[in-house]
């Protein structure tokens, strides 16, 4: 009997302790968890990890936003999330209200993404900061002011390059559209198209690292926290992130030494070195960080669209005819330039349904909210994720009606939700919510969308993008709508397509026009190196 009795108060403090502990746990959730957004059930410490899938990640966000609303919560372990599927309350949260939720989270698996310590690698990853700032203002002037110059008439060289690639190594269009993108961004950077290649792979290096399909410390971070002798993890990230500062660092230095001997071209590490005392950057290791990310992100926010754009038009060939015919009319033969963007809304609409249809940025990029804050009578507390599911926005059937389909006329027709006028201005992806929002709009919309109008306008006007023909069954070979990776900016898996020429005076157009382009190129850069040691001659003597 005395055992009994010790068991049964046993039983009561362990209840009791229980019952102490969910009472502890309900008040803290009280305090610093969302309260009166609805939302999926969480389970306790885990949220909603167990069953969120790493690839297509944005489909369950969107399940779940038909099932609980425009904005909603959830929990993954311990982080707690807000997800936006309303275009209108993501104004009206990270517009309107960007004092507050400007902020960005940590990225698990980079060393110290929001910069708090010192770090300034990650400009679009950054916390509301003095670094964030100062960068951001630098990289709004540089890039204005390469698009006022119509960045020197580097798309347009790239693109001749790249057109007549395609003619001889159609089968190895991957490598070379990201290489053009990569080259653009080499030469604005650096007045060096050989960097290419190893710039694209730090690129894909970098957004692999900061995305949820990426290392398994994005998802359960807690590893990311085991001693660094035994974290292959950190190892691993150790070593990209250092070679990569290094690879910055030294392309900076080297135009350095260049400029010493007057054989470096305008760009914006030169703009930076001659100007550096009137900049609010740091010094070099700052200054090569935000003129190397600017080269990384310039290449997958271009190559995404680009990619999409060639599975878009092989599957609507009819509007790839439009293109072709409006192209032919403006450009009367020749390759179009930035000057022809106004002349060509049919190109626009399709690049912008395409990125519509396949938003490079399907989950959005989180928010951070810096304050406890109300909206609607929903608490908000302070850490809280905000995620506008830019998949979401853009499959709102009322704005886009039939958004499961391809339709650039939507851009087009008046009666379209859609529809602007003038035409000549009109359809932009300037402001598009795959940009982002608030303080976080992205700034280089200008460079993507000028980029994609001179490569896209240069591939309709070069080639019939069409399915491939296989040469073992004769039958043409599938290229897949909806197998893409999952990264935070995703690109399709690897497909294969052909390029066939128009006809054969433009193949000598294509072949023509690069070879004019090259020794054009050449003559300049020459005429640069003598006029350089003609000043340095004068020099010495004076």
């Amino acid at each position: 009997m005395h055992s009994l009795t010790i068991t049964a108060f046993g039983f009561a403090v362990l209840g009791y302790a229980l019952y102490s502990f969910a009472i502890a746990i309900s008040k803290r959730n009280a305090k610093f968890n969302p309260r009166g957004l609805p939302g999926p059930a969480l389970v306790p410490w885990v949220g909603r990890v167990h069953d969120l899938p790493i690839e297509y990640m944005w489909l369950k966000f969107k399940e779940w936003a038909d099932t609980y609303g425009p904005i909603y919560r959830t929990k993954m372990l311990g982080a707690n999330f807000v997800i936006i599927s309303d275009e209108s309350i993501a104004e009206d949260i990270l517009v309107k209200r960007a004092k507050v939720y400007s902020d960005r989270p940590v990225i698990r698996s980079l060393f110290d993404s929001k910069s708090t310590h010192g770090s300034m690698e990650y400009l679009p990853l950054m916390g509301k900061n003095q670094y964030w700032a100062r960068q951001r203002k630098f990289t709004h002037c540089y890039l204005t002011e390469a698009s006022n110059a119509r960045y020197h008439g580097l798309m347009e060289f790239e693109v001749k390059r790249w057109l007549n690639l395609l003619l001889t190594e159609p089968d190895n269009f991957g490598f070379s559209l990201e290489d053009m993108a990569s080259k653009v961004m080499c030469q604005l950077t650096w007045d060096d198209h050989t960097l290419s290649a190893y710039c694209t792979k730090s690129a894909w290096g970098l957004l692999k690292q900061m995305s949820p399909a990426g290392p398994i410390t994005n998802v359960l971070t807690p590893l990311w926290h085991l001693p660094h002798f035994i974290n292959p993890w950190k190892i691993a990230e150790r070593k990209r992130h250092d070679e990569q500062q290094a690879w910055w660092m030294d392309r900076l230095q080297e135009t350095r030494r260049l400029m010493e001997k007057n054989k470096k071209r305008q760009c914006f590490t030169r703009n930076f070195l001659e100007t550096a005392g009137k900049t609010s950057l740091s010094g070099d290791y700052e200054a090569s960080s935000v003129i190397g990310m600017m080269a990384l992100v310039g290449i997958f926010t271009v190559a995404g669209p680009l990619y999409y754009f060639l599975v878009s038009m092989i599957h609507h060939p009819e509007w790839q005819i439009k293109c072709q015919a409006e192209l032919d009319k403006v450009c009367e033969g020749r390759m179009p330039t930035l000057a022809d963007m106004p002349n060509l809304p049919i190109l626009r609409a399709c690049i912008k349904e395409t990125m519509r249809w396949k938003p490079n940025v399907p989950t959005g990029v989180a928010h951070e909210c810096e304050a406890d804050d109300w909206y609607k009578g929903f608490f908000i507390p302070k850490g809280t994720r905000i995620l506008p599911l830019d998949y979401a926005f853009l499959r709102n059937p009322v704005k886009y009606p039939d958004p499961e389909t391809f339709r650039p006329e939507r851009w087009l027709e008046a009666g379209w939700p859609t529809f602007q006028e003038p035409l000549a201005k009109f359809p932009s992806i300037k402001g598009m919510t795959s940009f982002g929002w608030g303080q976080r709009q992205c700034l280089g919309q200008t460079l993507t969308q000028d980029e994609l109008v001179v490569a896209c306008g240069g591939l309709m006007w070069a080639f019939n993008l069409k399915k491939k023909i296989s040469p073992v069954t004769g039958e043409e070979i599938d290229v897949p709508l909806n197998k893409s990776n999952s990264l935070l900016i995703v690109k399709p898996d690897p497909f294969e397509m052909a390029f066939e020429v128009r006809n054969p005076i433009r193949k000598a157009q294509i072949m023509e026009q690069w070879t004019l382009a090259e020794v054009k190129d050449a003559e300049e850069r020459a005429a640069f190196l003598r006029a350089a040691e003609t000043e340095e001659i004068i020099s010495l003597k004076a």
